[in-house]
């Protein structure tokens, strides 16, 4: 099920740039094994900037209000958030859809529920057992690259989606302009639990060997809080303990189950 490459010793960078040469969907490394605390804790981000995740709820709803408005235009139906997080997206889904969340941190699904009018439920989405065929929509927004099996995932999330239903799937992209011209220093490194790391190539062979057909992609960058002029200087002089935010950096994909997929 794998077909994940283990990182070896060397660039990390270099070994997800070769997976378009061995056809490998991910390259795969070791989970930290101190790791301990809640994910949604007060922790420092690549820039070394302490984070309240928490007091940033308006920015990062407009982070993804791009997908909440996508969402939106569909049918109304059911649509499931795997791995909801603090509950942004599902703040932004009308009442014309029923929502759904899934999240294994306790202290995100009770913000969750104290913010969205979502069900939500403390658990991974393998251990949900949710109905074969059940949503209409499925979003999985910086998951994937958490998780050790994420093809797995992605098998569970078509079983889970009715016959043309939509999946969204978002994760850096570590063979993106930043991740090239950084290397190593490539800023969406620097979270130890990302241990599932994909490109644009490979995330979009995954998805159409998995049964689903690709209907766009958005790298949002521009417009958004993150282009900054710093990044673009940071860009051209290549200088710095870690990359700036860039376009490209993190790759969105809708995607659609093919009808005769059951």
């Amino acid at each position: 099920m794998k077909k994940g490459v283990i990182a070896e010793s060397g660039s990390i960078i270099d070994q997800c740039l070769r997976l378009v040469e061995t056809g490998g969907y991910f390259v795969h490394r070791e989970r930290p094994a101190n790791l301990c605390g809640d994910y949604w804790n007060r922790k420092p981000d690549p820039d070394g900037n302490v984070r309240d995740i928490e007091s940033e709820r308006a920015a990062r709803m407009e982070d993804v209000r791009y997908i909440a408005d996508w969402l939106n235009a569909l049918t109304p139906g059911r649509i499931l958030d795997v791995g909801c997080g603090l509950g942004e997206l599902l703040e932004q889904i009308d009442g014309r859809h029923e929502a759904f969340g899934i999240d294994g941190s306790g202290r995100s699904v009770e913000i969750c529920r104290a913010r969205t009018r979502a069900s939500i439920l403390q658990n991974d989405l393998a251990g949900a057992a949710f109905p074969e065929g059940h949503f209409d929509a499925v979003v999985a927004h910086h998951v994937i690259e958490h998780v050790d099996e994420p093809v797995g995932l992605i098998r569970e999330v078509r079983r889970i989606l009715k016959p043309g239903g939509r999946f969204v799937v978002g994760t850096p992209d570590f063979s993106c302009a930043a991740a090239r011209r950084f290397g190593d220093r490539f800023r969406l490194l620097h979270d130890a639990t990302h241990v599932s790391l994909f490109t644009e190539d490979s995330l979009l062979r995954l998805l159409r060997d998995e049964g689903f057909t690709v209907e766009a992609t958005e790298k949002p960058f521009f417009g958004t809080r993150f282009a900054t002029a710093e990044a673009f200087v940071k860009m051209a002089t290549g200088e710095g303990d870690v990359s700036p935010p860039f376009y490209g950096s993190f790759l969105t994909v809708f995607a659609r189950k093919k009808a005769d997929e059951v």
